[in-house]
């Protein structure tokens, strides 16, 4: 079977992966070229993905099967990840140069390409306000608390459509104790919380194919986009990189001491003493969290999670970002 890509929105087949370029019409724009060696997508707005083999691609995509439903949303999204990958210096911007018009000669596109590659017309890019969603009060409770434990799920798909949109986010993570001097465990829960759909994931990256999918690690390499969390420093820095994630630390903000600081705590925190998320979310928020022991250390590599953990890791994640709404307004730097 030839690897193939269909367009859901244009209700058609729109090419077909073979040694001829192959190219399709869809709202009078060229969709999608494909060569033997080469994928180029055309994703209108000026934007073109270069990708080195249809296989890069379906890595981009985290899929393995031959035939590839995508979306107009998707094809935008694939052509972001590229422009972060450019920024990033493991991709190269290159002008795609065609002859004559593909739709009637069918001629090749002439494109370098390393993973993948961008082309923008000089059009102004308009900054994302990340904090545009503080207006609007987050409830007490998330909308949707969504367990990710497998790359083929409905959670998991929900899961990347917010991330292709989303300019912030807030963050826990939980790991197996390193009570030896030699280990260094890795992540193994990952909990997100989306300020614009007020939904959660808990992400269990063991029971993942290939770990933390690629597009939720370049949310956290991503500079221009800010990641809060409660007690975020240099221990989460270091565990990230364990994990295969190089987190940005400049886009990273510490919720900690803002609450200690709304919470006249500064005197203390000189004498060594820190406020933990439980006391900070009664002073600050007026929610009184379940912070059962029990839970709390309970084992979080475990591959079937209880409702408790589940719904505890998310609540952890939900109050950062809750937090983070109540403080920014008073401690974000102008």
């Amino acid at each position: 079977m030839r690897d193939k890509i269909v367009c859901k929105d244009s209700s058609a087949h729109v090419a077909t992966v073979q040694n001829n370029l192959g190219v399709s019409i869809f709202k009078d724009k060229n969709v999608a070229l494909f060569r033997a060696q080469d994928t180029v997508l055309d994703c209108g707005q000026g934007v073109m993905v270069d990708f080195p083999s249809w296989k890069a691609m379906r890595e981009m995509l985290e899929t393995s099967i031959p035939e590839v439903q995508i979306t107009v949303k998707m094809l935008l999204r694939l052509a972001g990840e590229a422009e972060d990958e450019v920024a990033a210096g493991v991709a190269e911007q290159v002008k795609l140069e065609l002859a004559d018009d593909p739709r009637r000669s069918g001629t090749r596109a002439k494109a370098l390409a390393h993973s993948a590659a961008v082309v923008r017309p000089p059009v102004k890019k308009q900054k994302v306000d990340s904090d545009a969603w503080l207006a609007v009060e987050l409830p007490e409770y998330p909308n949707n608390i969504r367990l990710v434990t497998t790359n083929i799920s409905e959670n998991y798909t929900s899961l990347l459509e917010e991330v292709a949109t989303a300019s912030f986010l807030a963050y826990d993570c939980q790991w197996s104790p390193d009570f030896a001097e030699a280990t260094d465990n890795p992540i193994a829960l990952l909990q997100l919380a989306f300020p614009n759909s007020c939904n959660t994931y808990v992400l269990q990256l063991p029971l993942l194919e290939k770990g933390c999918p690629p597009q939720v690690r370049r949310l956290f390499e991503t500079p221009s986009i800010p990641v809060c969390s409660y007690a975020a420093g240099e221990i989460d820095a270091h565990k990230f990189e364990v994990t295969g994630i190089n987190i940005d630390r400049s886009s990273m903000i510490d919720l900690q001491p803002w609450a200690e600081a709304e919470m006249g705590e500064n005197g203390n925190v000189l004498q060594g003493w820190r406020v933990g998320l439980k006391r900070a979310s009664s002073c600050v928020l007026d929610f009184e969290m379940d912070k059962t022991q029990t839970v709390a250390s309970s084992n979080w590599e475990r591959e079937e999670l209880t409702t408790a953990q589940v719904e505890y890791a998310a609540m952890d994640v939900w109050v950062a970002l809750r937090m983070y709404q109540k403080l920014a307004p008073a401690f974000k730097d102008p």
